[in-house]
């Protein structure tokens, strides 16, 4: 019964799509599939042009003899030209010399660690100051079952920004972050240096000689320099290496090295600052180098920083990003229909437009109850195709998928992970959208309940092009000038998220990835007095005032009655009238009030002694007219 109810409504759910697509202009067929757009769920504009949108969609595929749901089992298969419901996020970035697509892995502690892509994007950010990280999407295959012997590597190479800290590779991705239209380099040629290279950095940071290191864990010959590090053992144990430094050779070891990544015993990745020349048994965060080389012996000196790695030549030299991937899903505008990905899954893609924009994207699967089918190579390369790209190429995918942008200071997943976990699966890398923000000092120099005003400050333009700043609240954006812009007509107490753009000499208005939010002031609150009621055995004080906006404690004030203090809850206490006497004395009032300045401002209210006598009926009131003056005179 439940297959017949599920076959039912797979027609249901074809006959109103195929009258959806075919009402619709905007419909794509390319590589024998369909794909068509029913609602955009989000289209959101993100700081340097960059362009997320999430859509609800259906597509259709020409394959047939797979799993409909991308779950396994031969029991519902996909049915060829049948639509099924799509959920899609789309990543777009312009191709730029100021906005980067960058990979990066965890690769603390010289091991490759499985991360979230959030806690990526924290470890980036944190190792890379003034960068700052505005969309993501999951990366490479990797040894998730951690078997290798440095496990959890990723499956293919991984570069990022000119560090190649992974070479060893099948196919792979390059990103040339330049500009130019032909920004993604794949499908071509895979060339390594025959050697490693040895860069020699000065104090400010910069590479000031570079030489070949012409052997691994092997004395070098007259003239060459020899690399030694240690490697893991099967049981993904640090096998630790020593060596021996022939007359005439000087040796170079770094002690504590920033990072020491042995991949394999023919792919190293170190760098670090040489901190002995004394010869030692070599363990993990460690490496050594042994010359025979006179102007290698005259770069080096205690106290030098250096980094040792492959590199790629040839067509891969412009990328300075790198990435591993899986099978081709278009190339030259034409689908690759050999692809490898004839079954329904999660997807995360890589691609290109013509104009050089880099399209990422990720499309939910394994989750039909909630309108998530996944893909195949063919509907993979129709929704590439309907975002005008010319190639893509397959990323890992499964639970893996994952998309995130910068929302509010917050990084929020986009995409409904198949594994359920909200904050998605452990990765090896991923693949990071980043900018360097212009370095600016933004403070908020006044606040009222209805106005702020900031004072921004431009302490490094970090190469951009900025020739006037605004700052935007809402709709309303405004010039920064003279170092200064003010905002008025506000609402008290709310939270105003703010942006800031810059203008270029051509004329460009650019919002920046620096964001904020920033609170109006509160209203003064108003203690207007006590009332006393009696209440059998008990007086019954409730304290009045006016707080709108929640400033104060007056709600859970402390009260002073004939020398004891007691609190008020809800604004309310009962006192037995046993406990007074005939006389109320010493009474005050005790509480705190807050602005949003920062500022907690301790308040005591001391009120006329009252005289009372058993069971009077009248009520005793007490509101003291002088209290709005006196807390101003308090605040000021």
């Amino acid at each position: 019964m439940k297959k017949i109810l599920r076959f039912l409504l797979l027609i249901l759910i074809s006959l109103f799509s195929f009258q959806l697509v075919y009402a619709e202009d905007g419909t794509t067929e390319f590589a024998g599939a369909r794909f068509s757009v029913n609602e955009i769920l989000a289209d959101n504009e993100l700081p340097y042009g960059v362009k997320h949108t999430k859509l609800d969609g259906f597509t259709s595929t020409s394959l047939q003899g797979y799993d409909a749901d991308g779950l396994g089992g031969k029991s519902d298969l996909v049915v060829p030209g049948e639509y099924y419901s799509q959920k899609v996020n789309i990543l777009e970035v312009p191709s730029s010399d100021t906005v980067r697509v960058t990979t990066w892995a965890n690769l603390n502690n010289h091991r490759w660690t499985l991360t979230t892509v959030k806690g990526m994007i924290a470890d980036y950010e944190s190792k890379n100051p003034g960068w700052k990280v505005i969309g993501a999407i999951n990366g490479d295959f990797f040894d998730i079952g951690g078997k290798g012997n440095l496990p959890y590597q990723t499956s293919g190479a991984m570069v990022s920004g000119g560090e190649y800290y992974k070479t060893t590779t099948g196919r792979q991705v390059g990103l040339t972050n330049d500009g130019r239209e032909d920004s993604l380099i794949g499908n071509e040629t895979i060339q390594r240096t025959e050697y490693i290279r040895l860069a020699v950095y000065n104090e400010d940071g910069a590479i000031i000689s570079e030489f070949d290191i012409e052997k691994l864990n092997t004395d070098p010959g007259t003239g060459e320099t020899a690399l030694y590090f240690a490697t893991y053992n099967a049981e993904h144990n640090i096998v630790p290496v020593s060596f021996n430094v022939n007359e005439g050779a000087s040796c170079f070891v770094v002690r504590e090295a920033e990072l020491a990544l042995p991949n394999n015993a023919n792919d190293f990745y170190g760098r670090g600052v040489i901190s002995s020349v004394v010869p030692q048994e070599l363990s993990q965060g460690q490496f050594a180098l042994v010359t025979d080389n006179e102007a290698v012996k005259a770069a080096l000196a205690v106290g030098v920083r250096i980094r040792c790695q492959f590199e790629y030549i040839g067509d891969y030299n412009d990328a300075t990003d790198i990435t591993g991937c899986g099978d081709t899903i278009m190339d030259n505008g034409e689908a690759n229909l050999k692809a490898n990905l004839a079954n329904r899954a999660p997807r995360t893609v890589i691609g290109r437009k013509a104009d050089g924009t880099i399209v990422m994207m990720v499309i939910d699967g394994r989750q039909a109850g909630k309108g998530m089918y996944g893909a195949d190579h063919t509907e993979l390369a129709v929704i590439m195709k309907s975002y005008g790209c010319v190639e893509a190429y397959n990323l890992d995918g499964g639970g893996s998928s994952t998309l995130i942008i910068r929302q509010g200071g917050q990084f929020i997943i986009q995409n409904s992970p198949s594994d359920g976990n909200e904050n998605g699966r452990t990765d090896s890398n991923c693949l990071l959208i980043v900018v360097k923000d212009p370095k600016l000092e933004v403070e908020v120099s006044d606040m009222q309940i209805d106005a702020l005003t900031f004072n921004i400050n431009i302490i490094n333009e970090n190469h951009h092009d900025i020739t006037h700043l605004y700052i935007k609240i809402g709709s309303e954006l405004k010039e920064v000038q003279a170092g200064t812009v003010s905002f008025t007509g506000l609402n008290p107490n709310t939270e105003y998220p703010y942006r800031i753009y810059y203008r270029n000499s051509e004329g460009e208005m650019i919002w920046i990835a620096t964001d904020g939010k920033q609170k109006t002031l509160k209203r003064m609150p108003e203690f207007l007095g006590l009332v006393i009621n009696e209440d059998g055995e008990y007086f019954k004080i409730t304290v009045l005032y006016n707080d709108p906006d929640k400033a104060s404690t007056l709600d859970i004030a402390y009260l002073g009655i004939n020398g004891k203090l007691a609190s008020f809850y809800k604004g309310e206490m009962r006192v037995m009238k046993s406990k007074i006497g005939n006389r109320i004395s010493g009474l005050f009032v005790e509480y705190y009030y807050n602005l949003n300045d920062g500022k907690n401002i301790f308040v005591q209210i001391n009120t006329p002694d009252i005289e009372y006598h058993r069971n009077f009926e009248a009520q005793i009131q007490y509101i003291p007219n002088y209290i709005n003056e006196y807390l101003k005179e308090i605040y000021q």
